[in-house]
């Protein structure tokens, strides 16, 4: 039986309609929060190799279990869209205790297959699109002495992801560090997840050859589940990490201990 460790607090899921936020936000669900799901659309990405089934959206699966939940439709790499999320947070639960900036797109392509557009695309989604909401959120999680927790990728220190994905989610660890060193006297822990190989729908870039790869290269029998990230996720804004402040924690199941 899980505890209610954030039960009456309003957190915040970027990109928390499919995949990764989806099981951020339905593990704080099912620690009592009360959970803005923030996405360009509310239904969730179905996939080819993985949430082949995936119908119900996000906002709902939180309600059925037993937390409030509401849907802003929200384009992170927009300020102006990244204000309003904040602003329509506020407006329905009267605060804002955590912020996960999960949102993030990849685009497959080396250096010479990868447009301009592509780069600022992702770019503008995986590292813009966290300042952005970590700019406008950081006045409320002040007040709350909240938690604000970006979403990296084992591609911040390794490469292989393409240039603009692994550029960028190198640089969310280090805007992890820097807002740590700007928070940490205001009592607002920052911290950062480093996914490795996940089940969700992004991994259709893949052929079945580089799948089979990838899945090999997690030591443990079986690699991640959305819900795996959320249960890191709920611990790093949980009291129990009030003395883990600036941090990347992968959470990989051996990917980067086995990368050749």
């Amino acid at each position: 039986m899980r505890a209610n460790r954030h039960e009456d607090r309003t957190v915040v899921v970027t990109g928390g309609s499919s995949g990764i936020g989806r099981g951020i936000a339905v593990r704080f669900a099912e620690e009592g929060a009360n959970v803005v799901v923030a996405d360009v659309q509310r239904r969730p990405r179905r996939g080819e190799y993985f949430e082949t089934d995936a119908e119900t959206p996000t906002d709902e699966l939180v309600r059925e279990v037993g937390s409030e939940a509401t849907f802003v439709e929200t384009d992170v790499s927009d300020p102006a869209e990244a204000e309003a999320m904040v602003h329509a947070t506020v407006e329905s639960f009267g605060g804002l205790d955590v912020l996960v900036n999960n949102a993030g797109i990849h685009v497959p392509g080396d250096s010479q297959e990868l447009t301009p557009d592509e780069w600022d695309e992702v770019v503008g989604v995986d590292l813009d699109g966290s300042f952005y909401a970590a700019k406008y959120a950081v006045p409320h999680l002040t007040d709350a002495s909240g938690a604000l927790i970006n979403v990296g990728s084992v591609h911040s220190s390794q490469g292989g992801g393409g240039p603009a994905y692994a550029s960028a989610k190198a640089a969310v660890v280090n805007l992890t560090r820097d807002l740590a060193v700007e928070l940490g006297p205001d009592s607002v822990n920052v911290n950062c997840i480093c996914p490795g190989f996940v089940k969700t729908a992004v991994q259709d870039y893949h052929t079945d050859e580089s799948m089979q790869r990838e899945i090999d290269h997690t030591l443990l029998p079986e690699v991640g589940d959305p819900e795996d990230i959320g249960d890191v996720a709920v611990f790093l804004a949980s009291d129990e990490a009030s003395f883990v402040h600036g941090e990347s924690i992968y959470v990989d199941g051996g990917w980067t201990a086995h990368r050749v």
